[in-house]
This record gives structure tokens, C-alpha cells and sequence, in this order.
């Protein structure tokens, strides 16, 4: 059998026989081959450091970026944190290879620096073979390691990238993990090629939901209405009458809830049933732009302004929000510096362009979000007491799907039937008794995380009838967690913890337990009686 693993060293004798004119390629995959070659005949110089851009082509290339580096900065923020303590970091390219974003562990982050794999970095294939230039040339996953590297420089690491294509199939940037070489680890790949196709499926859905940041002034018949938010419950029923009364003002409002509750929606409502309806809709995530970049992205530019700044300079999202609403998401990550000028717009109805000296009058309602108390950032001396009081003069709470279980069914068959119109494939059927599980898990990724299991529920039942062997082992484990083990080892036991849990999640309503179980009310009453449940006053008869 063919041998597909090398050590180090038989990598590093065959890479350096190769830069001293030899021919032999022999352990390596053709494509890792062909771009050796490549690199020889280009002149790429295997010793040197690649070069950065410039502060100001950074700025540029930045900006040319930002719709991707918005997409892509929830996931690489949500994977650093999962993945902080394996010294690994998630880098961004565009599609030719220009670093965007770079975060990980320190150490990585140390070690990258010292090898100038930094934001404005090239890792095009001019830099010397390396994982992202090969799958920009080959446009499919790849991963590298050590001396299969062209470049010295890069022989310390394990890369694994995979490309992030637009609607249309066009390569618009790559996603990779890097880290040192002796934590390469196959599974490496797969875990970077699944991220991409979800940052793919995000994108699409910006793209045919919101329209691309270019084309800024949105109609507001894209957005969403309070007859779109799901649920019940007096939690989120709340959280929608608050918003409905808010938006007969101008008020400013803060929306406060964990990541993935859906905290847009309640403001895209907001501007859709006020006096500013037809007027732009602006959001930008304040924690998704890079601090050196947020004041002219809010505030514009004028022309010169800085080095590579567009001529007759441009419009921040205040101006362009002129007449509407400009919706600041993630408002808690903004930092101190920010914070005062953003305060002295509030105040002042009025904002400079950066390298401007002419004030520039606004007519905007501004409103927030964050995925934490500000209240309790305040007190922490995190965020500025004096912006929270002019900028939450009301305050939203929405409620994370832990504290609504109720609305779990209405959610999944919304969501079950918007991604498989997604998916294009017909909407399957599924099995009740799965809403006892659902309703007992913690939803950590609230509804973003119930949409991707029902979407990875659709692909793994392929056309059937969705059960519960669909859904992740830790839903189904976490009916259990307080259960004994001894308990639950026979079906038997498990049917009866099943139906006391119903009961209790349902406070002994008889007919939405037997509904939900999937069984008739008289053989839920047999098996009451023969496990000897203990029957709740509440129980419907």
C-alpha cells in the first residue's frame, strides 16, 4: 500500500534537495508537486518573509472586504472561544490570499507575528506553496504541513483551508487553521470545510435577505414585521408589544438577549411599523469592524483623509441612514474611544467626517443591541454610564429559547419548512415525541442553533421521516441529565422517565402529553397507572 503519512524529517530532506536544484517529488501530492514547481520557476525566494501591505492598503483592502469580514467575524469569534485553549488560530483571505482577520490562541498569535502572518499578509502562491494559495488554485480544500511548505518560514505549521464561494460560485476569500506542526490531526479539515459551507449559507442568505453593504439604502419590504417573529409564549409576546409601542416614537431602543435570539428581527419590526418605514435601514456590527476602521465607517471620510481614501471621499452608515433608523449591533464590544464620540453625536444630532471640520446635521434613530447586560457593563466600568442613558431610554429583553420551550414547536415548523425551501427538497415529516427532547435541552445557540440541527435533521434523514436519531447525542442525553443511570438501562425505564418528564414540561396536561408522545390519551393513562406515576392536581381528565 502507497504511503500517504511522512515524517518531518523525510519531508524537510526532500524539500531541501528540492531548492538545491533537485527534481525528485516523489512523497509529495501532485498538487503540492506542481506548485513546488511553480515556485522554482517564478523565483519565489523559499527563505524569505513574506511582505505586508501598508497601513493605508490595509485600510483599502479592508474596506473592499467588509461585507465578507462582517459574515465571517460571528463564526471565527464563536470557534476562537470554543477552541481557545488548543493554540490554534482561524485566519480570513480574500480570493487572492490577502489576510483580513486573524485570531486564535497567544501563542499562535505570537508565532504568527514572527512570521509576518498578520492582517495584510499575502499567502498567495508567490509567498511559496502553503495551504490557502492551494486552495485558491485548485478551488477545494486543502491541508499542509511542515516542510511541505515552499517557504522555511512556514515549516513550523499545520494549515488547513478550505474556499468560501459567493452565490454564483465565484471564490471570494478562504478559511483556514493553523497552528504548530505537531498538532496536525486529520480531523482538522473537515471541522474548516464545514465552517466554510456554513459561512457559504450565510452568505447566501444576507445576500438574498439584505442585499450586499454596497447597496446600502434597502427597501424596507426586505425586512422582517412583527408577524414574522415566532412564538406564544408571554415572554417573547411581551418583548413584541414593547416593540410595537416603541414604534409610534422616536425613542431610542436597546435590544438586549443572548447571541442567536433574534434580536434584529425585533428592530427590523420596529423601523417597519414607524414613521421611518420608508426610509433606510442601516446596520452595521460594531464588533465585526476593526477599531482602526469603525469611526470612518460610521462617520465617512473626506477626500485625502488618509492615505489610498476614496476620492471625493464617502458617506459613514450615519449619513446613509439619514431619514431612517441605523441599527448598531453588538454595541457592547465598542470601545471607550467610540463610545464618547457616538456619545457626541447623540447628543448633538450631528457628526464629522473623518479629516472633515464642517458638522454635517442628521436626522437618524438610533437603536442597539447586545448580547450583554449593559447595565451591568456599566457598573463594571466597561461601557459608558452617560452613553447607556441616552442610548437606552427603553430597553428590550428577549428572552433566550431555554425560557420559552413552549414555542419550540412553532419554531420548528417554521423552520423546518423556510430550510427546506432553502434546501430545495420536500418538507419531511417528523415524529412529535422529538418536541420532549427539544423542549428539554438548554439551546446554549438558542434558534440559531435549533435551525442548524433541523437542517442537519433534514440532510441526515434523506427524504424520511425525521426522528430522534437525526438530532445530536446531547439533545437526547440531556433528558437524562439528572437522572440515575440504573434508572434508564431498559426501555422500559426510559419510556417512563420519557413520560414523566412529558408530564412535568406539560404540567399534567393529559391531551398535549399523549399528542406529543405520539400516543392515545386512554394507553397514557394505562401506562400512568402501570409505572405508578404520581398524577399533578393539574392533570386534564
Amino acid at each position: 500500500m502507497k504511503r500517504t503519512e511522512f515524517t518531518y524529517k523525510e519531508l524537510y530532506n526532500k524539500w531541501e534537495k528540492f531548492i538545491n536544484g533537485g527534481k525528485d517529488v516523489t512523497l509529495l501530492r501532485k498538487e503540492v508537486a506542481d506548485s513546488w514547481i511553480r515556485c522554482r520557476n517564478n523565483n519565489v525566494n523559499p527563505f524569505k518573509k513574506p511582505l505586508v501591505l501598508s497601513e493605508a492598503e490595509i485600510n483599502k483592502l479592508l474596506k473592499e472586504n467588509q461585507f465578507l469580514i462582517n459574515i465571517v467575524a460571528p463564526f471565527i469569534k464563536l470557534i476562537t472561544e470554543l477552541t481557545k485553549e488548543t493554540n490554534f488560530i482561524f485566519v480570513l483571505t480574500d480570493s487572492k490570499g490577502n489576510v483580513l482577520d486573524l485570531r486564535g490562541g497567544r501563542e499562535a498569535l505570537n508565532l504568527a507575528v514572527k512570521n509576518n502572518f498578520v492582517v495584510g499578509a499575502n499567502r498567495a502562491e508567490s509567498a511559496g506553496t502553503n495551504a490557502i494559495s492551494l486552495a485558491i488554485t485548485t478551488g477545494k480544500p486543502f491541508q499542509l504541513a511542515g516542510p511541505e511548505h515552499y517557504n522555511v518560514n512556514f515549516h513550523q505549521w499545520t494549515c488547513a483551508s478550505a474556499p468560501i464561494h459567493d452565490i454564483f460560485g465565484n471564490l471570494i476569500g478562504v478559511l483556514t487553521l493553523s497552528g504548530h506542526f505537531s498538532l496536525k490531526h486529520t480531523h482538522t479539515l473537515g471541522m474548516v470545510i464545514s465552517l466554510a459551507r456554513a459561512i457559504e449559507k450565510e452568505l447566501a442568505y444576507k445576500e438574498k435577505i439584505y442585499g450586499k453593504e454596497k447597496n446600502q439604502r434597502k427597501s424596507s419590504t426586505n425586512l422582517f414585521s412583527f408577524n414574522d417573529i415566532i412564538g406564544k409564549s408571554d415572554a417573547i409576546q411581551h418583548a413584541i408589544e414593547m416593540g410595537k409601542i416603541v414604534s409610534k416614537t422616536q425613542t431610542r431602543v436597546v435590544v438586549e438577549g443572548e447571541s442567536g435570539t433574534g434580536k434584529e428581527l425585533i428592530v427590523q419590526a420596529i423601523h417597519n411599523e414607524s414613521e421611518r418605514v420608508n426610509g433606510p435601514f442601516i446596520a452595521i456590527n460594531c464588533g465585526a469592524v476593526p477599531e482602526q476602521l469603525i469611526e470612518s465607517e460610521l462617520f465617512g471620510y473626506e477626500d485625502g483623509a488618509f492615505t489610498g481614501a476614496k476620492k471625493g471621499g464617502k458617506p459613514g452608515k450615519f449619513e446613509l441612514a439619514n431619514g431612517g433608523t441605523i441599527f448598531l449591533d453588538e454595541i457592547n464590544s465598542m470601545s471607550k474611544d467610540m463610545q464618547v464620540k457616538l456619545l457626541r453625536v447623540l447628543q448633538q444630532n450631528e457628526i464629522s467626517r473623518v479629516g472633515g471640520s464642517e458638522p454635517i446635521p442628521i436626522d437618524v434613530r438610533v437603536m442597539a443591541a447586545s448580547n450583554q447586560r449593559l447595565e451591568e457593563l456599566v457598573e463594571k466600568k466597561e461601557f459608558r454610564e452617560d452613553l447607556y442613558y441616552r442610548l437606552g431610554i427603553i430597553t428590550i429583553h428577549i428572552p433566550p429559547l431555554r425560557k420559552r420551550p413552549e414555542d419550540i414547536p412553532d419554531l420548528f415548523e417554521y423552520l423546518l419548512n423556510k430550510i427546506a425551501e432553502k434546501l430545495g427538497v420536500k418538507v419531511p415529516e417528523y415524529d412529535r415525541s422529538i418536541f420532549i427532547y427539544l423542549k428539554s435541552y438548554h439551546w446554549p445557540g438558542n434558534i440559531r442553533e435549533l435551525e442548524n440541527n433541523i437542517e442537519s435533521a433534514i440532510v441526515l434523514s434523506q427524504g424520511q421521516k425525521i426522528n430522534l436519531e437525526h438530532f445530536p447525542k446531547k439533545i437526547i442525553d440531556h433528558l437524562f441529565v439528572n437522572t440515575n443511570k440504573d434508572d434508564i438501562t431498559t426501555l422500559e425505564n426510559m419510556e417512563k422517565e420519557s413520560i414523566k418528564k412529558a408530564l412535568d414540561v406539560f404540567e399534567g396536561n393529559i391531551t398535549k402529553v399523549s399528542k406529543v408522545l405520539g400516543i392515545t390519551r386512554k394507553t397514557l393513562y394505562k401506562k400512568i397507572k402501570d409505572y405508578n406515576i404520581e398524577q399533578q392536581e393539574q392533570i386534564e381528565v
